[in-house]
């Protein structure tokens, strides 16, 4: 027997996430089932908040709601050293230390030295 046809498009939504398989998306998707529905229009409203409001900082590619982002906007911040990170993450554990006072520079993806990698993998392909 299969799953009626809105949790099994659900699940197969909540799969397209990264480590989400199928018996984790079947959970997440019964879960949202049995919230109250004021939470899940809640959660929907937020993931497009997030979706419409935050973008690529113009000058070192952040994830933020601001452009410049806060950390590039931050007059306190030594201009003369970048840190590169792959994605904002990254720059998120480095902030956590409250070590870096520097910029950043964020890849929004990595290179590796093999033929599937490319520099295509990186910040100019991401989609807003």
């Amino acid at each position: 027997m299969e799953y009626t046809r809105p949790i099994a498009e659900l699940a197969d939504f909540f799969q397209r996430f990264p480590g989400i398989g199928p018996k984790s998306a079947q959970r997440l998707a019964f879960h949202l089932l049995k919230m109250p529905l004021s939470d899940v229009e809640k959660f929907a409203s937020k993931m497009i908040e997030a979706k419409t409001t935050v973008k690529c900082c113009s000058k070192c590619f952040n994830m933020s709601a601001s452009d410049p982002c806060e950390i590039c906007s931050d007059d306190n911040r030594d201009k003369k050293v970048i840190c590169v990170v792959a994605e904002t993450k990254d720059l998120i554990a480095v902030e956590k230390t409250r070590e870096y006072k520097g910029q950043y520079h964020v890849l929004q993806g990595v290179i590796s030295p093999t033929p599937k990698s490319k520099p295509s993998n990186t910040k100019h392909n991401v989609k807003n």
